[in-house]
């Protein structure tokens, strides 16, 4: 456990559960994520062709999530460790942020297995800003 001393910061992993529609729960270490926003922007010009104003649409929140299937035995472990079917739903709780806690559709899953590293898994999260449609994923 960290102590922060010093200025007040934002340190380490705060989800807390993860949760894929129609598969059964995974228990899933989170080791790291990245956030980011989104969009399409068609920008419009002048006669000189400087642009003078811009159309933003489809803005969408994108997530890649690092974390490790993990159980409280290896024979479970090992059946935590099938990736979840893409287009899945994915809702994450995680009381420390409001972006990271959120409905999410599953884009991509990556497995990485090594002879000296445990199993590790990336996973690539996406839904939009304005319309969630991690409900319409089956």
């Amino acid at each position: 456990m960290a102590t922060i001393k010093g200025k007040g910061v934002v340190f380490g992993i705060t989800a807390t559960g993860f949760s894929f529609a129609g598969v059964a729960a995974n228990d899933l270490e989170p080791t790291g994520q990245t956030i980011r926003h989104e969009a399409e922007i068609t920008r419009y010009k002048d006669k000189d062709g400087d642009d003078v104003g811009g159309v933003v649409y489809n803005r969408t929140k994108r997530m890649t999530l690092n974390a490790y299937p993990t159980a409280t035995t290896i024979a479970d472990a090992k059946t935590a460790n099938n990736l979840p079917v893409i287009g899945v739903a994915c809702a994450i709780t995680d009381p420390d942020d409001g972006e990271a806690a959120s409905n999410w559709m599953l884009e991509s899953a990556e497995k990485t297995k090594s002879n000296t590293e445990i199993t590790t898994w990336t996973l690539e999260l996406s839904n939009g800003l304005d319309v969630d449609y991690s409900a319409d994923a089956s």
